[in-house]
């Protein structure tokens, strides 16, 4: 059966290695680059923004991660979408529809051990190649984790590209799509529905993580340098008066235009805030939780791929009246 399923598949499996040999080394390449780059023209990791050291090399940074960035950026939506379109959804549509699924049936070889051949082979492949992805983009990224230029892993450009979560966006997209075959029996309009579902979940949670857990919050009652720590995931700033009211940052400088003045940049104007009753709140993730929301989308999404797997399994092996 694995030859079987070699034979039948291989297209599938050869353009993927294809592509992720290609995008390996292109990160490869442009990597090795930014990290030379960064050993010797790094400046100190406290260095200020707009003084012409630091600034050039943020930009010389910025450039150099921008064109890979903006590629790879597609990946979380396009990625999971292909697989669950060309790998799922033919698997036993395309049987179906063809009538192939009758010859194997009446061989030696029993329902289940076809099905379980051809799900668990290519389910177990397909959740290698999302780890491949993640293991060549993880080295990538911390190319470029060079302070100044701070590499933020919960951003959404790069949290489904790093970790378990492409191996659980593309398993879940190959099993939805092995679904969608198994109901429509027919390879076009299960790839249409995989397409279509995997673009809702996409951006359905696509600003999930933060609420994955109830974040922390900090309050600022004096003037310090950073209120969120570093790698955090921001949620919510604003300010509270004493009364507990909220404001946003432009209704505290106008209720304080009269007493502090206007310019919030000066430590002078935030002294005077706080003196006037006025706190600064921030709610946000601490970087530590980055692996349980890794976890925590991993589940919300396996956990009803895995349901409809399971129905299309049942579907496929009960027979038909």
């Amino acid at each position: 059966m694995l030859w079987l399923t070699w034979r039948q598949h291989r297209t599938q499996l050869l353009v993927t290695v294809a592509a992720l040999a290609v995008l390996g080394s292109v990160l490869l390449i442009n990597g090795l680059g930014a990290a030379g780059f960064a050993a010797q023209h790094a400046p100190a990791a406290d260095c200020v923004a707009d003084t012409p050291e630091c600034s050039a090399y943020l930009v010389e940074m910025n450039e150099r991660i921008r064109p890979v960035g903006e590629l790879l950026s597609w990946l979380p939506l396009l990625a999971p979408a292909m697989i669950g379109a060309f790998w799922g959804a033919p698997l036993l549509a395309r049987e179906f529809e063809q009538g192939t699924h009758q010859l194997a049936w009446t061989q030696s070889v029993t329902r289940r051990r076809w099905l379980a051949a051809k799900i668990v082979g290519l389910g177990a492949a397909v959740t290698l190649g999302g780890l491949v992805l993640a293991c060549a983009v993880s080295p990538w990224l911390a190319a470029f984790d060079v302070a100044p230029f701070n590499v933020d892993r919960f951003d959404p450009r790069w949290f489904r590209l790093v970790g378990i979560v492409p191996a659980a966006w593309w398993l879940s997209a190959f099993l939805l799509g092995m679904a969608a075959g198994a109901l429509f029996r027919r390879t076009l309009p299960a790839m249409a529905v995989t397409l279509a579902v995997c673009a809702l979940a996409f951006f359905g949670l696509l600003r999930a993580p933060s609420s994955y857990a109830a974040p922390v919050r900090a309050v600022q009652a004096e003037v310090i340098d950073e209120l969120t720590p570093e790698g955090s995931l921001s949620v919510h700033d604003y300010w509270i008066d004493r009364s507990g009211r909220q404001y946003t940052s432009q209704d505290r400088t106008l209720a304080l235009a009269g007493l502090c003045g206007t310019d919030e940049t000066t430590k002078k104007y935030a002294k005077c805030s706080f003196r006037h009753g006025f706190r600064q709140v921030a709610e946000f993730h601490p970087a530590g939780r980055f692996w349980r929301f890794q976890l925590t989308e991993a589940g919300v999404l396996l956990i009803p791929a895995l349901a409809l797997g399971g129905v299309a399994v049942r579907r496929t092996l009960r027979p038909r009246i």
